[in-house]
């Protein structure tokens, strides 16, 4: 966890012999991925049931391509809510591993906010989830240029927009964000996932807005923010790396802004103070 402690679990090795399983669809899509990635090894098999809709589906869709990729079928729904996998053995294969959209969404919303920002390395065609940044941030009325490896975003009017967040959870508080600034009221739905992750980001991200003088709305499964011009503020990360990310992007146009704990952004983007600071933005670590 985020405060250093271990779940009270031991987990002993040995053969894995499969049956049934089941489990909810809601709560996160990484345990159906942990479930499809090590059910080749069981001896009878493995049939996945999910007891509720599948959220985030793109990611177990990424999940079902890797898998094909280094030569394991799987049989599944249409509607994604049950998989089947045999026996089988993994097999080498060449994996390009693609430049990440959910660290990029930062960098793009950077641009849509306080410039132009490129972001390279970016496959247009992924299938991961996060990539819906492109259409979102077009909706709202952003200056985007798709390349074939990059995306260029310019700084440009913002409007408000409805969008939900279901199945691409994690772009949410860069969301948030934008439309703090935005022309207009924004409704975000499906955001009852966020409250799960490593911090309340719901909660967090309505608490920062309204430090920083922006009006928020929250309901158990939607967050309203009505766009104005946010002060600079002291913002509590939460030490939720997302948080802290999200809430930079705003501290470069509405004045010094002091982010808690904005070490925990190493969690998976360890460089990006340093990349914010190398594209303009004035930047100052403690201790540093």
């Amino acid at each position: 966890s985020s405060q250093g402690e271990l779940p009270p679990v031991i987990v002993e090795g040995g053969k894995l012999k499969g049956g049934v399983a089941e489990l909810p669809g809601d709560i996160s899509s990484q345990f159906v991925s942990a479930l499809l990635f090590i059910s080749p090894f069981a001896e009878e098999g493995m049939t996945i049931k999910l007891t509720t809709p599948l959220e985030s589906k793109p990611y177990v869709l990424m999940t079902l391509d890797c898998l094909e990729r280094f030569w394991i079928t799987v049989g599944f729904s249409e509607e994604l809510d049950q998989f089947e996998v045999l026996k089988q053995t993994y097999k080498p294969a060449k994996y390009n591993v693609e430049g990440d959209w959910s660290s990029a969404s930062y960098l793009l919303a950077m641009g849509a906010l306080s410039g132009e920002v490129e972001v390279e390395n970016l496959n247009p065609e992924s299938l991961q989830a996060d990539k819906m940044i492109l259409n979102l941030l077009r909706d709202m009325g952003a200056w985007v240029k798709v390349n074939k490896d990059s995306v260029t975003v310019r700084k440009s009017g913002l409007e408000a927009i409805h969008a939900d967040l279901s199945h691409c959870i994690d772009l949410l508080p860069t969301m948030a964000v934008l439309a703090a600034v935005a022309n207009g009221v924004s409704q975000f739905v499906g955001v009852e996932r966020a409250r799960l992750k490593e911090s309340n980001r719901v909660a967090a991200l309505r608490d920062g807005l309204e430090r920083m003088g922006i009006k928020v709305g929250e309901e158990t499964n939607r967050l309203t923010v009505t766009g104005s011009k946010p002060k600079g503020s002291v913002i509590d990360s939460q030490g939720d790396h997302r948080i802290a990310m999200a809430f930079s992007l705003l501290g470069l146009i509405a004045g010094e802004t002091t982010i808690n704990n904005a070490e925990c952004v190493s969690k998976t983007f360890p460089q990006f103070w340093d990349i914010l600071k190398n594209i303009g933005g004035e930047v100052k670590i403690d201790g540093q």
